[in-house]
């Protein structure tokens, strides 16, 4: 057992002591994956090194950030191909200087798990989820074999392979290259401010009534900091947006600028909070649709659970997405097409402090169960097979879809060295 020898961005994953590091995909490591080697289980894969699971105790990495860094634009077609070390920024900045943009989220430090999971974006709303942009997926699957799928033309041609991996790629194999549609790049509008607890149920009543170019965030901790984020097609357009923006109540700060890309946003953090590298943390993501009369009485429960919260860096956030039923679910593992919000739930203590990590476990789980009456999903961008929730995520994440998963699972993973779907 080693320590870390690879500097991740995801402080759990960092302070990790590891069995060791592959950093390519090579004859030695496929022969790992084949054998029956007690080295090549388990193993967990890191692209962009933000998740908690990007490195743990007892476990051999595949850090994919170092070789796996190509990038091509197709001009004619106006798509673009990336591999598995790529992070959202990256991509951003490299099509900018096509004139195009792909909906990454709120971090341009994540990687292609990002894509791989789902890829909620502030742009869902109008251009779907990251996953919808997929045209082509390249990889191995965890009994070593290579596969290369393209996007199905329509639902008679769909493959239950190519649904699995669109949402459940992590569970399955490991992605090395993806081939994505791109948009126009076009300026972005932000509105940021302070908000009192009446001021953010009022923004989420309007938020819910918006045009899917424009959406809505929340972060909810020591203080409350809303930001919203709306694509401008024109000018009539940018007018629209601007005099929705200006309805909004703020308590202080409120700014209004315009930017030309998404790593040009502020990011949304509490204050002084966003970097604490003392601090251990996990992340669970939910999904639910729009809160409408129940608003007050989910607020009500966020602000009990806030007050009682066991780490200042402790906090629940969420994002607006919704419009992306245009996609059937045949074609992605996202079943939760009619999602409106996806709140997530952060839970922080002291590094290797294991008293205090049970009770931010705890506080989270607390904040689930008073979620779950409006929020019934969850978003896998985060897994958990070290924690006791991690079946009860895994049912309300894939729901009937999950018993076909594992049936894939058991064809090209057949040994289990990729995360547990049970």
């Amino acid at each position: 057992m080693i320590k870390n020898s690879i500097s991740l961005p995801n402080q759990n994953s960092n302070d990790s002591n590891v069995l060791g590091v592959f950093e390519s995909i090579n004859s030695e490591f496929l022969q790992s994956l084949k054998s029956s080697k007690p080295t090549s289980i388990p193993f967990l894969v890191s692209s962009g090194g933000t998740t908690s699971r990007a490195a743990a105790d007892q476990h051999w990495i595949l850090d994919l950030r170092k070789n796996y860094q190509n990038i091509s634009f197709d001009l004619e077609k106006q798509h673009v191909e990336i591999e598995a070390g790529v992070t959202m920024g990256e991509l951003t900045s490299f099509l900018k200087k096509h004139k195009r943009s792909f909906p990454i989220g709120l971090s341009g430090k994540t990687g292609m798990g990002y894509i791989l999971t789902g890829g909620i974006s502030p742009l869902s709303r109008s251009k779907g989820l990251a996953i919808d942009q997929i045209m082509e997926i390249k990889g191995f699957w965890g009994n070593g074999k290579e596969f290369h799928l393209l996007r199905p033309n329509t639902k008679i041609e769909s493959t239950f392979e190519w649904k699995a991996l669109c949402g459940a790629a992590i569970f399955l194999g490991i992605i090395t290259k993806v081939k994505l549609k791109t948009q126009p790049l076009r300026p972005l509008l932000s509105w940021t401010a302070n908000l009192s607890f009446s001021q953010l149920s009022e923004c989420i009543n309007q938020a819910e009534s918006w045009p899917n170019s424009l959406s809505f965030q929340w972060i909810y901790g020591e203080n409350i900091f809303a930001h919203a984020i709306g694509e401008v097609k024109n000018t009539d357009d940018e007018h629209i947006l601007i005099n929705l923006l200006e309805r909004l109540p703020f308590l202080r700060n409120k700014v209004i600028n315009k930017f030309s890309d998404m790593n040009s946003l502020p990011n949304l953090h509490l204050g002084n909070n966003k970097n604490n590298n003392s601090n251990h943390s996990e992340v669970l993501g939910l999904l639910g649709p729009a809160w409408q009369d129940k608003n007050i009485k989910v607020l009500k429960n966020l602000k009990k659970l806030i007050n009682k919260r066991p780490n200042k860096s402790c906090y629940i956030a969420s994002q607006q997405l919704g419009g992306v039923t245009h996609l059937n679910d045949h074609e992605t593992s996202f079943i939760h097409r009619d999602a409106i919000w996806k709140p997530w739930i952060n839970g922080a203590w002291e590094a290797f402090d294991q008293s205090k990590r049970k009770r931010s476990i705890e506080w989270m789980k607390e904040c689930w169960n008073n979620l779950e009456f409006i929020c019934p999903g969850v978003h896998l961008a985060q897994t958990h097979p070290h924690l006791g929730w991690h079946e009860k995520e895994l049912s309300s994440a894939f729901k009937d879809w999950l018993p076909k998963l594992q049936e894939i699972k058991a064809i090209h993973d057949p040994r289990n060295v990729m995360p547990p779907l049970k």
